[in-house]
């Protein structure tokens, strides 16, 4: 009889060493999880810090006029951080701009839809722009959510400067080549002057409308600042957690007056 007794409590041990070590392995499994957690912590706050560092460095290159200085910079510990610096009237305002401008670049019904979608709530990213029908997919970069409205002659593409009343493809194709050569125009006045009669004439018979929309320079801009831990000196290799800081600033000679801010 003891033959059984003592099989029994043998099979009885194996599971009690089997479930102690699930136990165990359960156990391990929350601890690295939590240490993987507290990690990522830690290399987020990092990067939040070089992001805000990135923000002052953005601010101090502004204010010595080294504009286009944007590289990516090292700031120690494998730590890093880059911007890029955006002018929203490169593109249309899906929330301020006329529909028949919208109509221009997407079609009537589809800027009918826009009109509609913002008259209940004012498009706060691109995004839901896709979720209108038949709003192409390629259109995002000729459209914006932020910044007053205004097209800056300066910095839209020939397509959106078409799109805008009275300037024909003609003064479209004139301003980019002026920008292109290092000789902008300041005026649209300017822009009257260097075109055929039959392009002023369209111009002049939109003049109004085009000195509300047409600017010459930036009314805006949208800095976004990254800042990682490791992955050398590229944010996105090695999949490398990254903070994001996103401001909206009026430009000004002697500084960048935020007007928004946003973390991702």
């Amino acid at each position: 009889m003891m033959g059984p007794r003592r099989g029994f409590a043998l099979i009885t041990v194996l599971w009690l060493i089997t479930a102690l070590s699930a136990v165990v392995a359960v156990g391990l499994g929350s601890v690295r999880l939590g240490h993987r957690t507290t990690l990522n912590r830690i290399a987020l706050a990092r990067g939040r810090w070089a992001a805000e560092a990135c923000l002052a460095i953005v601010e101090a290159r502004w204010t010595a006029g080294r504009r286009a200085d944007t590289a990516t910079i090292s700031l120690g510990r494998d730590t890093w951080c880059a911007w890029r610096m955006t002018d929203p009237g490169a593109r249309v305002n899906a929330n301020r701009a006329d529909e028949g401008v919208l109509a221009t670049l997407v079609g009537e019904a589809v800027a009918r839809a826009i009109v509609e979608a913002r008259r209940d709530r004012p498009f706060a990213a691109q995004a839901p722009l896709l979720t209108i029908p038949g709003f192409p997919a390629t259109d995002t970069l000729l459209f914006t959510v932020d910044g007053p409205g205004g097209v800056n002659a300066n910095a839209a593409p020939a397509r959106v400067l078409i799109a805008l009343p009275g300037l024909t493809p003609e003064a479209a194709e004139r301003i980019v080549w002026r920008r292109t050569i290092g000789r902008p125009f300041t005026t649209l006045d300017e822009v009257a002057g260097q075109v055929s009669p039959a392009a002023r004439g369209a111009l002049m018979a939109q003049y109004p409308d085009l000195v509300r929309t047409l600017t010459f320079g930036a009314q805006q801009l949208l800095v976004t600042a990254e800042g990682w831990v490791g992955a050398g000196n590229r944010s996105s290799e090695g999949g490398a957690l990254r903070s994001t800081i996103e401001v909206l600033v009026v430009p000004l000679p002697e500084r960048l007056a935020v007007i928004r801010r946003r973390m991702r």
